[in-house]
């Protein structure tokens, strides 16, 4: 378990190391208003791949081990193409209307968006198989791959054929989604059996039953964490959301830490029927994952606002007030992810979706009147509230359906000192 955990981090530490020098790239040579309508870009991307994940996320990593494989990628690919068109009639529906497809769509980039979610949805798929039948290095060698790619092509774009906006991070998008797909597609043909035909809406039902929970939480969450995007441009401008997207980037790279752990959990869970280990090992995982962020979180903090600016230039000196606003964020998020897997894991995932709800109603509010009031502060804070009431509803529906008792939350002293005896014994035996 240590082992795996500690291999997922490491590829977790190289994707934060690799969205630093991409953004170190992004905010020196391309400036906040184009990394603001990149944010966006981004932004639309996951909100329609939140869409397609319905069928292709969770309920395939969940599912992948029990069900034909063949055709879970059958009935995924047919799904993400429906998708991809629905959203492509929703686009030009909503092009009637200038203002609020301006604010949502950057001008331009419409039918990008719907090429790279196209993309990036079969890549997800292979992503999500290989993690639900437990191929941990082919999945960390493909998303090692996917972020590599995406930092080669951005620098390419930039210092050699000198696009200097947004369409550099577009380009690079679209290389890092397309090769991994492709190989990741030659992973899967070992994988390959014989389809069940006749079985197809058995299967699908069960994908959308279990995946529609798991993703309206999703969708949700997304929401609670990214609608101030919106806000922001139309209350601040594009520059400020540059600025408000990097400091996201920063913060949000902590969360390797629990995304790490919680992955191997995710995929623990699903192959276990025990009820007594999902809750002991959540619980453990909750608390090495909360300790970690806060401590690093704590050193981030720390760097003064002029290396902020030194390495970011002066346009985005105003990141620190971003972190320190969003600080109270990340430590609950570094707890939501833990308990949003362990609901998903053991066939829950309603309880992200009602806790998800339970941010949306916090942030809903918070944006529109604390944005206005106190800028990009008020977006941080914000957040920050929506994550923390999510978590409250997490932690009560946990406690009442495993029974655990608070005190149980406490880090003991033999529990550090096992977790040490375990990776000295890891790092011995290699």
């Amino acid at each position: 378990m240590l082992r795996k955990i500690l291999a997922t981090s490491g590829t977790r530490i190289m994707n934060a190391v690799s969205s630093l020098i991409v953004l170190w790239i992004a905010t020196n040579a391309l400036g906040s208003e184009a990394w603001g309508t990149a944010g966006i870009i981004l932004l639309d991307i996951s909100l329609v791949l939140l869409v397609v994940e319905l069928v292709t996320g969770s309920a395939i990593v969940f599912h992948s081990s029990k069900e034909n494989f063949t055709s879970l990628l059958l009935l995924s690919a047919i799904w993400t193409v429906f998708i991809i068109g629905i959203f492509a009639l929703l686009f030009f529906i909503v092009s009637y209307f200038p203002h609020l497809y301006s604010l949502m769509i950057p001008e331009g980039y419409g039918k990008h968006i719907l090429i790279l979610s196209l993309i990036n949805g079969f890549y997800g798929f292979n992503l999500n198989a290989l993690l639900g039948r437990e191929k941990l290095k082919s999945f960390n060698s493909l998303f090692v791959l996917q972020f590599t790619l995406l930092l080669i092509t951005m620098a390419a774009s930039v210092y050699i054929f000198e696009v200097r906006d947004e369409r550099a991070f577009v380009l690079a998008l679209y290389v890092s989604y397309s090769i991994p797909a492709i190989i990741g597609w030659i992973l899967m043909v070992p994988l390959l059996e014989k389809p069940s035909f006749f079985n197809l809406r058995i299967i699908f039902r069960r994908l959308f039953n279990f995946g529609s929970m798991t993703q309206l939480s999703s969708i949700a969450h997304l929401i609670n964490k990214r609608m101030s995007f919106y806000v922001i441009k139309q209350y601040l401008g594009l520059a400020p959301l540059g600025v408000y997207n990097s400091g996201i980037q920063l913060t949000e790279g902590l969360r390797l830490i629990g995304q790490s752990i919680s992955l191997v959990q995710f995929s623990s869970l699903s192959n276990s029927n025990s009820d007594e280990y999902a809750r002991v090992l959540s619980i453990q995982l909750l608390k090495f994952s909360v300790l970690l962020t806060s401590l690093a979180l704590l050193v981030l903090i720390a760097v003064p606002k002029e290396v902020f600016e030194t390495i970011f230039s002066k346009d985005f000196g105003d990141i620190k007030i971003v972190i320190i606003s969003l600080a109270p964020g990340v430590v609950f998020l570094a707890a939501n992810t833990i308990f949003s897997h362990y609901f998903s894991g053991t066939g829950q995932p309603k309880y992200n979706l009602y806790a998800s709800l339970v941010g949306l109603i916090v942030t809903i509010p918070a944006v529109f009147l604390l944005i206005p009031a106190f800028h990009l502060v008020g977006a941080g804070i914000s957040a920050s509230l929506a994550y923390g009431a999510s978590v409250m509803y997490q932690w009560i529906v946990f406690k009442k359906l495993t029974r655990t008792k608070t005190a149980e939350l406490r880090i003991r002293s033999h529990e550090i000192k096992a977790f040490a005896v375990s990776i000295r014994k890891l790092f011995s035996s290699k």
